[in-house]
């Protein structure tokens, strides 16, 4: 594999970094008590701030990122892009909203008691159960869309032999 064949370093940490975070937050939230809130809401920050990063370093890099192995304009191709795109927008929407959720049942979105959010809307509880909804669904969205993007990976794998795995590794 060529050097250009591999995704920079900056773009390799952070996908590692908000992956473990969103996925943490996911299996949490699949099982919240009182008592994991404090851990779900502080990764949900986490994965908010790594993924703002990730964007914003997306751009910075943007000429050293490696070409798509699917041929543009083919099915494979849109739905890389696709989803990737779907990926980012739940990223973000996921702890927006879990961010508003807390805000509306009037908390503040605290980051392992270092720091807390800005307070975005007072305490509403009329729109407390659509944002939570929409935490949700966009949670839900992710779980669905990290399959699919792992399925691609390893549908290159074994049918086309195409590690692109190796692209993202930091080895």
């Amino acid at each position: 594999m060529k050097h250009t064949d591999k995704y920079p370093m900056s773009m390799i940490v952070l996908h590692s970094l908000v992956a473990l975070a969103m996925i943490g937050a996911l299996l949490i939230g699949w099982n919240l008590s009182p008592e994991l809130m404090p851990i779900h809401k502080a990764l949900g920050i986490a994965v908010l701030i790594f993924a703002v990063l990730r964007i914003a370093n997306r751009f910075r890099v943007a000429s050293h990122v490696p070409a798509s192995v699917n041929s543009k304009g083919s099915m494979q191709y849109i739905l890389e892009k696709s989803v990737h795109g779907l990926l980012y927008i739940t990223m973000i929407g996921a702890p927006l909203f879990g961010w508003l959720l807390s805000n509306a049942h009037g908390y503040p979105a605290n980051f392992f008691g270092l720091f807390s959010l800005p307070t975005l809307i007072a305490k509403d509880p009329s729109i407390t159960h659509t944002l939570k909804e929409l935490h949700e669904l966009c949670a839900n969205v992710f779980f669905c869309l990290l399959i699919l993007h792992v399925a691609g990976g390893v549908v290159h794998l074994l049918k086309e032999k195409k590690n692109v795995f190796k692209r993202m590794m930091p080895f």
